[in-house]
């Protein structure tokens, strides 16, 4: 018998196992890569939404096992399908409610939606045991960015190498301080292009994660960033601020003079140690993000995704129009509405352009 270990809501590690070796979960997992998802039939799912389905049903089932005293398997299912019901499935909402936010709950139940699909293609259940539930109301919040004050003080984080720590006095015995503080500025070259991209062009940490040398063309006075597989595996062209074009032409120079492959389909970030030019994990950029957050003695936790609406703001107060904003971030309209109202002085810098409109 083959095992598969996942974690619950809680980060609790168990193992779920089905009779002949065949894991629920695997399946699960199995039939998503083949096929979209309930809530994205027309555009795909991303690796990440795929993941957080997988993660939210094995939580699930750890609680279906702790209830029900045994595993939930597609046999167990076959020979008697409404063990899966209404009611069960709104009593684990309950017990949800009780220990995560509303937004992660609804998140799960959107995850069991397409739990059932597949135990219906599985001809595991012929009913709709998630149709009609209670669920706990929505609250948006609005999203945020950081604010020029904490925009100014995430960007000089990048200004000097991260040294401390670094340097032991063992490693100073050994000779190899200069490797180390070479090592340390190289890093920073890399992480500032990574960070100044997402600030400055918007593009989300899988986006990233996913970039090749080919996908970026930089220019004197312009640059353009190709985004080949967006959320809901759309594909975007964008441009890039100077900002940005600067911190990756400084990245491009370094990959050069360290002699990491430079072909076209190579990955535009990789890491520097361990093993060198194998391409940068997500975990590694969102690390340094938060990392950087810290030593820039910013009180709330930086992510990438807050650096994405950092560049969402920053457009909307540069009086992008909503449209091209959308564009820009591979956002849908209503979703770039959801980045605040105007601001008195934006609204008094819009008046103003009427100033001399006067036609008679």
């Amino acid at each position: 018998m083959t095992s598969l270990i996942m974690s619950n809501h809680l980060g609790q590690g168990k193992i779920m196992t089905t009779p002949g070796g065949n894991t629920i979960l695997a399946s699960f997992e199995n039939y998503l890569n083949a096929a979209p998802l309930p809530s994205r039939v027309r555009a795909g799912a991303s690796e990440n939404t795929i993941r957080g389905y997988v993660h939210d049903v094995g939580g699930f089932l750890t609680w279906w096992e702790q209830t029900e005293g045994e595993p939930l398997t597609i046999a167990s299912l076959r020979i008697d399908p409404f063990s899966l019901n209404k009611k069960l499935i709104q009593d684990y909402i309950g017990y949800l409610e009780r220990t995560v936010e509303n937004a992660t709950v609804l998140r799960k139940v959107a995850s069991l939606r397409a739990f059932t699909r597949f135990l219906q293609a599985a001809k595991a259940i012929d009913h709709e045991p998630v149709n009609g539930l209670r669920l706990p109301g929505k609250v948006e919040p609005e999203p945020r960015g950081l604010s020029d004050k904490q925009r100014s003080r995430f960007e000089a984080a990048f200004q000097q190498p991260w040294l401390l720590g670094l340097i032991t006095k063992r490693k100073r015995s050994k000779g190899v301080e200069e490797n180390v503080i070479a090592d340390a500025k190289n890093r920073l070259v890399r992480d500032r292009a990574i960070v100044f991209l997402m600030i400055y062009a918007g593009p989300r940490v899988d986006e990233t994660h996913n970039l090749n040398l080919g996908d970026i063309e930089l220019k004197e006075k312009s640059g353009t960033l190709h985004i080949r597989k967006g959320k809901g595996f759309r594909e975007r062209y964008t441009s890039i601020p100077l900002p940005a074009r600067r911190a990756l032409q400084k990245w491009l120079e370094l990959r050069e003079e360290l002699g990491i492959n430079s072909n076209k389909d190579q990955p535009l970030f990789v890491r520097l140690r361990g093993k060198p030019g194998e391409r940068l994990s997500i975990r590694a950029m969102q690390d340094m993000t938060a990392e950087a957050g810290q030593r820039a003695g910013i009180e709330e936790p930086v992510t990438p995704h807050v650096l994405r609406h950092t560049c969402a703001f920053m457009l909307r107060q540069a009086g992008v129009d909503i449209e091209t904003r959308a564009k820009m971030l591979g956002h849908s309209v209503k979703t770039a509405s959801k980045y605040g109202a105007p601001g008195e002085g934006e609204i008094e810098k819009a008046a103003s352009l009427l100033d001399h409109a006067e036609a008679a």
